[in-house]
């Protein structure tokens, strides 16, 4: 999988991968809080029907940290699932996908 970056400004659902983008492997992904004030972030799988499965609801990223997830925190099936992110306000955050 070629590198993904995002730069994700507002609260609504921002699809990181899409099913059968054919991403078999994640090595990692970070989130950083590139804002002033603290980020409220969910990390969540959706499947075709569209039944949500949280990775992580409602976590708080203090300002100026990032978030750094391995393989095996973050890896799903792509044939069946999209990747969404969401914020809970307007603070912005930096996504990379390795």
């Amino acid at each position: 999988m070629a590198q993904q970056v995002f730069k994700i400004a507002d609260a609504t659902d921002v699809k990181l991968i899409s099913i059968g983008d054919g991403v078999s492997v994640i090595k990692s992904m970070t989130i950083a809080n590139i804002h002033t004030g603290n980020a409220t972030i969910d990390l969540y799988l959706k499947n075709a029907a569209g039944t949500i499965y949280y990775i992580f609801k409602s976590l708080v990223l203090p300002t100026g940290q990032t978030l750094k997830m391995d393989s095996d925190e973050v890896s799903f099936d792509n044939r069946l699932y999209d990747l969404y992110i969401n914020l809970g306000g307007t603070t912005p955050v930096d996504v990379i996908i390795n």
